[in-house]
């Protein structure tokens, strides 16, 4: 709760999990300086937005929530992608907010120094080393969950990515570093699923000299911390590696049996031109090999349509691939000319017709609809476990946070107690759409 006599700010994130971690950490940075947050932008001194410049689409959204809290007559400090992505004076332009910055350590220093250049006796009154009550990590995603960045930045040279122009080269994080955040989260806040992030997982450790199999020695000594029960992994590049790592999974039960691997397409072309390491054969070959070591291994991928040059043939050749390995969660997302980019220079020259994108998204998406919805009624009847999201909604292991479904209990199964266990046994009833119903929960002790 915000401490009366303070300055409070109001933090808005946008974008991916990254950013989310992002914000966490300047959350925190601020309340070390004696600042407090606040839910509500009405009563806060300051407004800060945590950007998305990725695509058109992201950089939109940053725009709009900009201008809109710019109005509130509050001090307000735009910083993130967006401003690194088209630039300070461009932000500043369009937004008219009082700051625009790029990273967050320039909001933490621009705040220290402007409020104690102020001198008022609002900023006097503020312990500026009152560090001893506030703990290592924030963590906002929910009671049992978090996300943990394993790296900044990436290495890859996708043509139609932005990422290296925003965030630079992969920077990974030091094996000691990740360790001592999770071994807090989990004996000092309860934490019990670990999600891994980064822009490309699979490379962790090697712009530090590490071969890529030293993930593996990571996830071993992440699964041997007290009180971590799930791992979760993200952003897992479809190469050869994959396969080491689904083998991996196979022998470590407290690595959840899910990945988030993005194929982007299925067409030797596009592949070639978006810039992957991969081909229709080595995804057909990574795929079938996955399944074979792992059949119950539940996949979400990624896949761009509508990029530059994609015809009628190269695309019922990417409806075939999601028909045939009926991933379990699917993202759809029109291509997006992105300036600085290879793709960009291509699809000047060669671009579909937005009509005929849309179409094709349309239709792509009423497939794995279809492909959803099968696999929705497998699991009615069969009992889950299921790690509890807090107000009353869960998760089980094939449904990652914000972007899958969850298990929602049906309303005469939920009693008027508070769900206070992180791991339930929940039976399912039905389903809605890519939400579970779910019936009474029963505290999972293991």
């Amino acid at each position: 709760m915000p401490t009366k006599g303070k300055y409070k700010f109001f933090l808005l994130n946008l974008g991916c999990p990254k950013n989310l971690v992002d914000s966490e950490n300047l959350s925190l940075e601020l309340m070390k300086m004696g600042l407090s947050s606040s839910s509500n932008p009405d009563q806060a001194d300051f407004i800060i937005v945590n950007t998305c410049g990725f695509i058109e689409e992201a950089r939109k959204m940053s725009l709009d929530y900009s201008r809109k809290l710019s109005s509130y007559g509050k001090k307000v400090i735009v910083f993130g992608c967006l401003p690194k992505r088209i630039g300070v004076e461009n932000v500043k332009k369009l937004v008219g907010a009082d700051f625009v910055l790029k990273d967050k350590e320039d909001v933490v220093n621009l705040l220290s120094l402007n409020l104690q250049k102020n001198g008022s006796a609002k900023w006097r009154d503020l312990n500026l080393n009152q560090k001893s009550n506030l703990p290592p990590r924030l963590n906002t995603l929910s009671p049992f969950s978090a996300y943990i960045k394993l790296s900044e930045g990436c290495s890859r040279n996708c043509s139609f990515c932005s990422i290296p122009l925003i965030r630079g080269k992969i920077k990974s994080r030091s094996e000691e570093e990740i360790l001592n955040e999770i071994k807090y989260l989990s004996s000092e806040a309860g934490v019990r699923e670990f999600i891994l992030i980064s822009q490309d997982t699979t490379m962790w450790g090697v712009d530090l000299g590490k071969k890529r199999e030293e993930l593996f020695n990571l996830l071993d000594k992440i699964s041997n911390i007290d009180g971590v029960e799930w791992i979760r992994l993200f952003y897992v590049y479809p190469d050869n590696f994959a396969e080491k790592l689904v083998k991996y999974i196979s022998s470590n039960p407290k690595v959840v049996r899910y990945i988030e691997m993005p194929f982007q397409h299925a067409d030797d072309e596009i592949l070639r031109a978006m810039g992957r390491a991969t081909t229709e054969a080595t995804i057909n070959k990574i795929m079938d090999k996955v399944k074979e070591i792992l059949p119950d291994l539940e996949i979400r991928t990624e896949i761009i349509v509508g990029f530059p040059g994609e015809t009628e043939e190269k695309f019922e050749k990417l409806l075939r691939f999601i028909e045939k390995y009926r991933f379990s969660w699917l993202g759809v997302f029109s291509f997006s000319p992105e300036f600085g980019t290879t793709a960009f220079d291509l699809w000047k020259k060669n671009r579909v017709s937005k009509r005929i994108v849309e179409r094709r998204k349309k239709e792509l998406m009423k497939l794995w609809t279809k492909i959803l919805l099968e696999k929705q009624e497998e699991r009615v009847g069969k009992v889950f476990r299921c790690i509890n999201q807090g107000d009353g909604k869960f998760r089980t292991y094939f449904q990652a946070p914000e972007i899958d479904g969850e298990v929602i209990l049906k309303k005469s199964n939920v009693s008027s107690g508070s769900f206070e266990h992180s791991f339930y046994d929940i039976k399912i009833l039905g389903f809605d759409g890519p939400d579970l119903i779910g019936g009474e929960p029963i505290p999972s002790i293991r």
